[in-house]
């Protein structure tokens, strides 16, 4: 068997010389005489160049099955959205040569996400441009399921937002930053919909004529990651059967609504800025909730004792919420919800924690002086969500690191299995 590196090594220098084969024959066209050494040189040089050819890179001899799940995992795993252009979008492996942009085209996986960026100071130009590119990853995409961000800030819809639109009964996870005007042209039902991320640029009327859409024919629907809470979706959102749920910027009060229709919740991670008004309920019980991050609680305005969270697992609160005696004031807590969670995080802690730790012995306590990230860097838009791995639940990739739940673990592997069934049936068309 012929030793791969000197293999190489005659490669390249058959290139070197075929170059200067090349420029040889260039200085020779200028002197007639030498013809005939011409001749040779031409000789010599096709004789190299198929030699060349002959050669089959190894890479280029692997299944396509293979080299298509290469290519998945060049891309961010999903549902994580790739560029759509560049070095590190799946269009540039339909650059390298004709087989694999035969596999980048047929393989659908690598098409099933994509963002779209549009203000209303944007050209048409770049509408037709993005059109071309949107349609040709939908169609390339075939049947998956597609993860897909709106950032659209236009007067009107345009064929952009319509096509993608056309697609809705295929939205898997979806992130939203949209105008009051376009979000109010989101119409359902959304039968795939698993995960809803969506910041409020704008404000809401309850009498305006464009108003968000109601997610309430999305039956998939379990995460939900709010920025800047709104009313509004206190009627247009599923909560009785979301599992995680992140807020950001809400009141106390409207919180404990929702917190008393969300009876299904495991995760939990909300940030407070005011008590607010309006009717608090007077029990709420999360038998599910595991686990529960509060940042921004007032301690002399907060109705956390109407909460029960028998099942809590690990608790972060911020120690300035729990004053005038943080100690005291968490023991009673958790008697009240009826929990003794073995994990509880504090966040700048002004007591040392040893003092926690003799009060409350079965329980290990930590500490953090991190503030909450925003939902824009916080994407529950990820295959992994419903674990309950303790080490990774306050790291700024927690997202990513939560497994899924039996039940969505299941259902995605019957997806996976039906796309590589569909990209296995359009290779053997070709």
């Amino acid at each position: 068997m012929a030793d791969p590196q000197a293999a190489r090594e005659r490669r390249v220098a058959d290139r070197a010389r075929i170059l200067d084969i090349a420029a040889r024959i260039i200085d020779l066209e200028l002197v007639s005489p030498l013809r005939a050494e011409r001749k040779l040189l031409e000789a010599e040089q096709e004789t190299l160049q198929e030699r060349l050819d002959a050669y089959t890179y190894p890479v280029l001899s692997l299944p396509p099955e293979i080299v298509s799940e290469i290519f998945v995992h060049f891309l961010p795993a999903y549902p994580k959205r790739a560029p759509q252009k560049g070095p590190l979008s799946p269009i540039i492996l339909g650059h390298i040569c004709r087989l694999w942009r035969a596999i980048a085209f047929s393989t659908s996986r690598l098409w099933r996400t994509f963002k779209l960026v549009r203000y209303a100071t944007d050209s048409g130009q770049s509408d037709h441009a993005d059109q071309v590119r949107v349609e040709a990853a939908l169609r390339r995409s075939g049947s998956c399921p597609i993860s897909v961000e709106l950032e659209y800030f236009r007067l009107k819809t345009t064929l952009l937002f319509e096509t993608i639109m056309a697609h809705r009964a295929r939205w898997q996870h979806l992130k939203l930053f949209l105008s009051a005007n376009s979000l109010g042209a989101i119409i359902g039902p959304f039968p795939l919909l698993r995960t809803l991320t969506t910041t409020a640029g704008f404000s809401f009327n309850r009498d305006a004529a464009h108003r968000p859409t109601t997610f309430h024919s999305a039956p998939l629907l379990r995460r939900v990651a709010i920025n800047s809470y709104k009313d509004i979706f206190l009627e247009t959102l599923p909560w009785s059967q979301l599992t995680v749920l992140i807020i950001k910027h809400i009141e106390m009060n409207q919180c404990l609504q929702i917190l008393a229709l969300a009876s299904n919740l495991v995760y939990s991670d909300l940030t407070f800025f005011r008590l607010g008004e309006g009717d608090i309920p007077r029990n709420v019980m999360l038998a599910h909730l595991k686990h529960l991050k509060l940042w921004g609680l007032d301690p002399f305005l907060s109705p956390l004792h109407i909460l029960t969270l028998p099942a809590l697992q690990r608790l972060h609160i911020d120690e300035e919420s729990l004053y005038p005696d943080p100690i005291a004031v968490l023991r009673s807590l958790l008697s009240r919800w009826g929990s003794s969670p073995p994990e509880i995080r504090i966040g700048f802690p002004a007591l040392p924690l040893h003092l926690y730790s003799a009060a409350l012995p079965s329980i290990v306590f930590s500490s953090t002086q991190r503030y909450p990230l925003p939902i824009r860097f916080l994407d529950p838009q990820s295959t992994n969500l419903l674990g309950l791995e303790a080490t990774n639940i306050d790291e700024e990739g927690d997202w990513e690191e939560m497994p899924l739940s039996e039940s969505e673990e299941s259902d995605s592997d019957s997806g996976e299995e039906s796309n590589a069934q569909e990209e296995n049936s359009d290779r053997g068309s070709e």
